[in-house]
């Protein structure tokens, strides 16, 4: 019987328009940093990422984590115990202060309306150009630094992280080391020690850029205002370029009485000037990127050992680190182990359909449109593609190479850069529950190390 309606088809999706990064305008402050200039019409906050090249990688001897203490202290301003005012200071033009270091730099953000942004580039300018870094002031950071230090500890995740670079890379690299230095570096750091540091930056390396609707303001010349003339002494050491080095081995973190191991597989990779990156980091989502992933679908839906498995690559400015992880429960380790060795041996033997390579493209390519939709995540990047040396139009030239990429492609670069019989596994969890069973395995001889 006839119900009188006209149905039309039911719509469905059509393909995701390609998608480019916006462009960025490269220019440099006279005798001063280089700028990236990025217009985002409609984004009426101004983002303004100050990227200077003293990360811990550069830190001199025996001063580990001077960088991250130099940059926390930054935001106490210029004069000592200032911090609060300096934050009421910028809180009054709608702006936001924010500062952090890692391996490859020491980063400034601010956050400033758009129509503020001279007034708020005068005042940043008066903290990156005469910090106090006083001594007070350091020394309350330091105690700030090592409460944080023993909540670091006692998260198996991050103590998971901290020991794959402790065990794949050799002690003299810096990259071995945790990037906010230890217990024992931090309580030695002095206010002198970070005003040194600071002043040894070199402002000419540095790359300060804008993003937002830069179209009523001229952003060259408030950086030019803000940035002229700042100098420093120079002589920070050179950050070194140890690779981390690949090899079967299980090291056990003991955490006795734990109800669960935190898992963790590492492999060194190159870094992301690589042509095969793109293909390795597709090569990563297949493997973890999602609920559906082949680790996830494994140890998570079909077995239960676990509420979620990823993987991903680690930058660094010199190398990458191929990384899957997650917690396990405490009795099924070893099988947890096993099934995610065979996963990850999977992408070689197995190869990869053309169903999940596309899904997986898909997913790290249309969702670049949202992922940068704001002026701080376009800041953001550029300023991490300028940490790393990287142009500004690596991030349309990466996702232009992950939509080229074939599953033949991925394997081959999977292959090429990624060796499951040398991958470290890193279990922090109670050793005597979980040792015998992951020697047992005979993937590689265990080890076990106290947990700090």
């Amino acid at each position: 019987m006839s119900t009188g309606l006209n149905l039309q088809p039911r719509p469905v999706p059509g393909p995701v328009p390609a998608w480019a990064f916006p462009a960025a305008t490269a220019g440099r402050v006279p005798a001063g940093p280089g700028t990236l200039r990025c217009d985002l019409p409609g984004r009426r906050l101004a983002a303004v990422r100050l990227v200077l090249h003293a990360g811990a990688g550069r830190e001199p001897n025996d001063l580990d984590g001077v960088a991250t203490l130099a940059a926390r202290a930054l935001l106490e301003g210029t004069e000592p115990g200032g911090g609060t005012a300096l934050t009421a200071a910028f809180e009054r033009l709608g702006a936001s202060l924010y500062a952090s270091a890692d391996l490859t730099a020491l980063r400034i953000a601010l956050d400033v309306p758009v129509t503020r942004l001279n007034e708020a580039l005068d005042l940043f300018s008066s903290v990156v150009r005469r910090p106090a870094l006083d001594d007070a002031d350091v020394r309350r950071l330091v105690r700030e630094r090592l409460e944080e230090i023993a909540q670091e500890d006692a998260d198996p995740g991050t103590r998971a992280m901290r020991e794959v670079r402790a065990v794949m890379f050799p002690a003299r690299a810096r990259a071995s080391r945790p990037t906010g230095g230890s217990r024992a570096s931090v309580d030695a750091l002095q206010g002198s020690d970070v005003r040194d540091f600071y002043a040894s930056v070199v402002p000419a390396e540095a790359t300060a850029v804008v993003a937002g609707d830069l179209s009523g303001a001229d952003a060259d010349a408030a950086l030019t205002a803000a940035l002229t003339g700042w100098a420093g002494t120079g002589g920070l050491p050179t950050a070194d370029r140890i690779m981390p080095e690949s090899a079967a081995r299980i090291v056990v973190v003991d955490r006795p009485g734990s109800v669960q191991t935190y898992l963790a597989f590492g492999h060194g990779v190159p870094d992301r000037s690589h042509h095969d990156w793109p293909s390795l980091t597709v090569a990563s989502h297949v493997l973890g990127g999602g609920l559906t992933s082949r680790l996830n679908a494994v140890l998570r839906e079909e077995k239960g050992y676990t509420y979620g498995m990823r993987a991903g690559l680690l930058r660094m400015r010199h190398c990458g680190v191929f990384i899957a992880q997650g917690a396990v429960h405490t009795e099924v380790t070893a099988d947890a182990v096993t099934d995610a060795l065979t996963e990850l041996r999977g992408i070689v033997s197995r190869g990869i359909d053309a169903d999940e390579h596309g899904a997986s493209v898909r997913a790290l390519a249309d969702r670049a449109p949202a992922e940068y939709e704001t002026a701080r995540a376009v800041a953001a990047e550029l300023a991490d593609v300028s940490a790393s040396g990287l142009g500004a139009d690596y991030p349309s030239a990466y996702l232009a190479a992950v939509r080229a990429s074939t599953p033949d492609g991925v394997v081959h670069a999977y292959r090429e850069h990624i060796d499951p019989e040398a991958l470290t596994v890193i279990a922090v969890g109670d050793a005597a529950q979980i040792r015998e069973p992951l020697e047992k395995l005979g993937y590689a001889p265990v080890t076990i190390t106290a947990k700090e």
